[in-house]
């Protein structure tokens, strides 16, 4: 052939002479692309890899431990059907290639375009190989277990992208993508889990998201993740994540139980990358149904054990409805009514461990995705969600007290469109029909005995050490309050029967004014922290562009909305003579008065009815409002 220095492999062979076999959907037989910076022949030759012409094979000496390439010509095949059609079909210029290139993929260099192209070459070459071995022998694995093992060492060489992803543009151009894709549904389930695990570890956020290069290493990932679903590598990934067996307790049971978090994993990843990628592979895997099944299957030893995959499901679930919009419209009742059965399990025990806790918060999280919107409020009302939350505030275990989080998301009135007025917000919240039905059932289940109980801290010492481990309790607890006085009309038998907690009457002559003192209570603990927020806020330097606004966000993480509800449940009990006086008499203590509690709800109404934070801000100085009319605009 001479010795003029060509290109690396379109100079003097084509990949399929090289495997005597047709190669589709890979990277080295489209005729696309030419490697660069490869050695020329005469380099290869002085670098004693093989390439030799037949009058100098005489005279060069074999290195250890091989045969020359005379000698490997005359020793007979392997295979014992032999011939040319069974063997490797490569020539000892050939052979020298290959040894060149895994030369060069041992030695520690930095990646490059070159050494991507090998690392595909190495790929290719693998999948090659272990296909036409499965093939000949499809009856012996002895046969095909080293090419096998030759396939996964090449597939994690791969993870060396995950260093650098600007390099994933290579893998496209090769067209190896459509590779990867083909191996997810290999018959041996450890190389698709290969496939996976390289997936999952491209699309880490720490594998794009550096300081300075993010932006660029972000649209690399997408551009890859993008050729992957053209690909339908999500359709395939939904069909192996069907085929494992997490229930066997082996070796390979575990395998497939890995191979289910690191496609959990991968979900989760795309859901920090890109959320239109994230609904395609939902769409693609058909995830939420398997999801919908997997939430309630356990594969632990004992029934009420949750084992980390099933947590981990619960998981996506949680974060796939915090995500999107759309799929949270596209959710059907039956996965309200899985999410309501996984969450009635827990109405007579606790807990076991800190995964099955776990399990319990994203189970509650994601109910309350769900019935935020008007629809799920109205699934939530026709599977007896509501019932089901009283159940569990009757014992006394942990989801009685996480249960109010559940309600409260009931009770608040849905997300306003982009189309509704501002100034109509205020009437529309507190008329929903799906809220207002929400707080009826709720009071006609003698939902109030429970809630008050909560509110109160009743219980022995188990229940007090819940109380601590969820301070946020009182919190929901009095959002739930105020808004079961919104949403019931002033005069109605429901509405009275709310109030009756904070007023005397003739069955009740002393429990009303430990309610009242509760909510003072509250009352003034919110507003010291408040206070104290502003304090430290005012000694602090800011720029003054962004002082007012960072202000009143001080204020919110300090507990300024708590401070506002308990300010509307004041509102309304103050219409009533006696708890009036002892409500003034309580905030009088501190200092503070009903006119205090009228400027607060005075901000929050105009904040309301504000069309941003900045407008909320410039309205939070207007003249404080009497109560008629605080109470009209609650």
């Amino acid at each position: 052939m001479g010795e003029i220095g060509l290109e690396f492999l379109a100079a003097f062979m084509d990949i399929n002479d090289i495997f005597k076999e047709t190669v589709t959907n890979t990277s080295l037989n489209s005729g696309k692309r030419k490697a660069t910076g490869a050695p020329s022949l005469r380099e290869l030759k002085e670098s004693g890899y093989g390439i030799v012409s037949s009058s100098e094979i005489p005279a060069k000496k074999a290195r250890s431990g091989d045969d020359t390439p005379e000698q490997i010509a005359e020793q007979p095949s392997d295979d014992e059907e032999g011939g040319r059609f069974f063997d490797d079909g490569l020539t000892a210029e050939e052979k020298g290639v290959m040894e060149w290139v895994d030369h060069m993929e041992d030695m520690d260099e930095s990646l490059d375009h070159l050494a991507v192209q090998r690392l595909v070459m190495r790929l290719e070459r693998a999948v090659s190989k272990n296909t036409t071995d499965r093939i000949n022998h499809p009856n012996n694995p002895e046969k095909f277990v080293e090419s096998e093992a030759e396939l996964d060492e090449a597939l994690q060489r791969l993870l060396l992208l995950a260093n650098d992803v600007q390099y994933l543009k290579v893998l496209v151009e090769l067209e190896a993508v459509p590779t990867l894709v083909s191996l997810v549904a290999h018959e041996n389930a450890d190389i698709a889990l290969d496939v996976i695990q390289l997936a999952v570890e491209l699309t880490a956020e720490d594998a794009w998201n550096h300081e300075g290069e993010s932006a660029e290493e972000r649209t690399a990932v997408l551009e890859f993740v993008s050729e992957l679903a053209q690909n339908e590598f999500f359709e395939v990934l939904g069909q192996n994540l069907r085929r494992l067996n997490e229930e066997a307790d082996t070796s390979e049971g575990e395998a497939d139980r890995q191979g289910v978090f690191q496609t959990l994993t991968l979900i989760e990843n795309l859901v920090s990358l890109d959320e239109t990628l994230v609904e395609k592979a939902i769409t693609g895997m058909k995830l939420l149904e398997w999801l919908q099944s997997r939430i309630t299957q356990t594969f632990a030893q004992t029934s009420t054990e949750i084992d980390p995959n099933q947590q981990y499901a619960a998981e996506i679930v949680s974060i796939l409805l915090q995500t999107s919009d759309r799929l949270r419209s596209l959710t059907s009742s039956r996965l309200m009514d899985t999410l309501l059965q996984c969450l009635a399990k827990y109405r007579k025990h606790t807990p076991e461990d800190d995964v099955a806790m776990e399990y319990l918060e994203n189970i509650i999280d994601s109910i309350c995705m769900l019935v935020a919107t008007a629809d799920g409020k109205r699934l939530f009302l026709e599977l007896e969600g509501v019932e089901l939350l009283v159940l569990l505030q009757k014992q006394m275990h942990v989801a009685r007290l996480l249960s109010l989080k559940i309600l409260d998301y009931v009770l608040s009135p849905p997300p306003l469109s982009s189309s509704t007025d501002s100034s109509e917000a205020p009437s529309l919240a507190t008329h929903s029909a799906e809220t207002r039905a929400a707080a009826k059932r709720y009071i006609d289940q003698s939902g109030l005995k429970y809630l008050f109980s909560i509110l109160m801290h009743h219980g022995k010492g188990g229940v007090q050490k819940l109380h601590k481990a969820h301070p946020q309790t009182d919190e929901r607890a009095v959002n739930c309050i105020s808004w079961l006085l919104r949403l019931t009309d002033q005069g109605t038998p429901l509405h009275w029967r709310v109030l009756a907690k904070f007023v005397p009457s003739p069955a009740d002559l002393s429990s009303w004014k430990l309610h009242v003192d509760r909510i003072a209570e509250l009352n003034l603990e919110y507003f010291e922290r408040v206070r104290d927020a502003e304090v430290r806020f005012d000694r602090d330097e800011h720029e003054e562009e962004t002082t007012v606004e960072e202000r009143y966000l001080s204020r919110l993480d300090a507990g300024l909305f708590t401070l506002q509800m308990t300010d509307i449940i004041i509102a309304f009990i103050s219409e009533e003579p006696s708890a009036r006086e002892h409500i003034e008499l309580r905030l009088n203590r501190k200092d503070r008065s009903l006119d205090d509690v009228l400027a607060e709800l005075t901000e929050y109404i105009e904040t309301k009815r504000a069309d941003s934070l900045a407008a909320a801000v410039a309205s939070s100085s207007a003249e404080p409002r009497d109560l008629s009319s605080v109470l009209q605009h609650l």
